[in-house]
């Protein structure tokens, strides 16, 4: 508890005050781990302090003043002094400026790193003042244009600055190590970089696509989903962008030629986000994906997750079961280790001994021992599975059954009383056992064992600000293997754009689910070696909705479209 008090100056800073127990720091952390949302936020919202009196306690450790805003005049040339993908990408508003500093305004405690890119990006000396969050927020959407002010339109601003950097980096030869360095680092580039962060992190981006090609260089992002280009950089960019954020996740930049894996942590609009980095050597360069994993756009509590209740029911009922195994299937980018993620959540508890052997691991969970894969060097899943034995668990997570020798040792985890979570890549929930029997596992240890299958997708939802009503045709109906009877007077919804939702008509997630219960029919099946489809119609019969039908329950209820689940389901 101390050290994690000490991983948070605030709440050291609080609890020294005595303005702070150890139960409402336990509670605090819990808040904090569960969804990321910042300290300062929490203990506001909690009424442990109000605002005012946080900001002079931030003020005393920093040797800062708080300054009123509105009450401030702030002239032009000093608004002007911070560019606005500054502003908002640090939270920061200038009060002060003079040809070699810079008063900034914030609401939260500044780090030395901060404060060290801050001096480096706005070529300046910066010293800090602090001010509410509200009027700082208020005065980013006065001086620097509301939200909806893109990434593209903020660029126009960079554009002398940025192509003299890609002058520079088409003359700069590719093995001067320093050359690249230098140009990873300077000011466009890194202020480049973080406005297409924020951009991303803004618009609820799941990845961040940095592709080049022999004419020109892409930058896409996959918001629910589906990916979105903005517009294209120079092409002489590519380069100096991708070289920086190797710089930012402590990869090799001198190696053009391998793949490589890295993470970077990073704060963006006053919330923590996780970047996990992955790059690739292509004919014209490395293309880069940052997958974003952000604590407080994904919620891991199972009620978020859209299941119907009788799926709810038995998942809750399931997760608690002492041995046996779960496994969930679906396609790549189908919320499936959420998922996963959401069920450990509920059973961690302090009687509960948890390990997980992730490939990678996405987020940190406290309390529950996480193991990365590196099958490069020979730490397979099933050499950490037979580790995991030796650890004395309840409970274990594979990331995914891949091969016989994962499968078995999961089988015998569960045959020693053992609950295991897992995930297979299959169409259907019925697809998971034919798997793991084409995998030689002998049906009847399957059968002993598997306790349910879960299958799922995500389908966006529509958007609640376009939202409108229709009447299906018959020919919609047919498709669907409906009658007009059997809807009733219920009206379908689709999306009609607008700018909440970029236009797409959606915004969000949600999942569509069946859930296979391995009842004592569909054992005698699997002993039998029987195919999919039939598991498939006796577990229907058993009173299982598939997904088609799950998804058509989430058209009825006015969450998403015909079109999304046709094209899912």
């Amino acid at each position: 508890m101390e050290s994690q008090i000490l991983d948070h100056p605030l709440l050291n800073i609080v609890h020294e005050q005595g303005l702070i127990d150890q139960d409402q720091i336990v509670e605090v952390l819990d808040e904090f781990n569960e969804n990321g949302k910042p300290i300062r936020n929490l203990l506001i919202d909690m009424e442990v302090i109000t605002e005012d009196n946080l900001l002079e306690i931030m003020a005393g450790y920093m040797g800062a003043r708080v300054v009123n805003l509105p009450a401030t005049d702030i002239p032009h040339d000093v608004v002007q002094s911070v560019p606005a993908s500054v502003a908002r990408m640090y939270n920061t508003i200038p009060v002060e400026a003079d040809g070699s500093s810079v008063v900034l305004a914030v609401f939260e405690m500044v780090n030395p790193q901060i404060m060290d890119e801050l001096m480096f990006v706005l070529t300046r000396d910066v010293t800090f003042v602090l001010a509410r969050e509200g009027d700082i927020r208020n005065y980013i959407n006065q001086f620097y244009g509301d939200d909806s002010e893109t990434v593209n339109m903020m660029l126009s601003a960079l554009e002398s600055e940025i192509e003299e950097v890609g002058d520079a980096a088409e003359g700069e030869g590719d093995d001067s190590l320093k050359g690249i360095e230098e140009l990873a680092g300077s000011t466009p580039v890194i202020r480049f970089v973080n406005l297409v962060l924020y951009q991303a992190v803004n618009d609820r981006a799941s990845d961040i696509h940095f592709e080049p090609f022999e004419k020109e260089f892409k930058i896409r992002y996959r918001v629910d989903g589906a990916l979105y280009e903005m517009n294209p950089p120079p092409r002489q960019l590519a380069f100096p962008l991708i070289s920086r954020i190797k710089v930012m996740a402590g990869l090799n930049i001198a190696e053009r030629r391998l793949p490589q894996d890295g993470r970077i942590q990073i704060s963006i609009g006053g919330r923590l986000i996780d970047l996990r980095v992955s790059t690739l050597p292509t004919q014209f360069g490395e293309s880069v994906v940052l997958r974003v994993l952000d604590r407080s756009v994904v919620s891991l509590e199972i009620e978020s997750l859209g299941m119907p209740e009788d799926v709810y029911d038995k998942f809750l009922l399931d997760i608690k079961k002492p041995n046996g195994i779960i496994i969930i299937t679906g396609p790549t980018g189908s919320g499936k280790t959420t998922t996963l993620y959401s069920g450990l959540g509920r059973i961690n508890t302090i009687e509960n001994k948890i390990l997980t052997a992730e490939e990678p691991v996405e987020y940190d969970i406290e309390g529950i021992i996480q193991v990365p894969v590196h099958s490069a060097v020979g730490n397979s899943f099933a050499m950490i599975l037979r580790a995991f034995l030796r650890q004395d668990p309840d409970v274990m997570m594979i990331g995914e059954i891949r091969d016989l020798e994962t499968a078995q040792m999961a089988v015998q985890a569960a045959l020693t009383g053992h609950l295991v979570f897992s995930t297979l890549h299959t169409n259907d929930a019925a697809g998971a056992v034919t798997r793991l029997i084409d995998m030689d596992v002998e049906p009847f240890l399957i059968s002993s064992t598997l306790v349910a299958v879960i299958g799922q997708r995500l389908v966006r939802t529509i958007c609640e600000d376009c939202k409108t009503a229709y009447v299906p045709d018959d020919d919609m109906l047919r498709q669907l293997k409906i009658t007009r009877e059997s809807i009733g007077d219920r009206q379908f919804y689709y999306g009609a754009g607008c700018t909440t939702c970029n236009e797409t008509g959606y915004k969000g997630r949600r999942g569509i689910y069946e859930y296979l219960a391995v009842s004592d029919p569909i054992k005698d099946m699997i002993n039998d070696r029987q195919p999919t489809l039939l598991i498939r119609d006796k577990a229907v019969e058993l009173g299982m909705r598939t997904l088609r039908e799950d998804g058509l329950r989430n058209v009825l209820d006015g969450y998403t479209t015909v079109e999304e689940v046709m094209k899912y389901t």
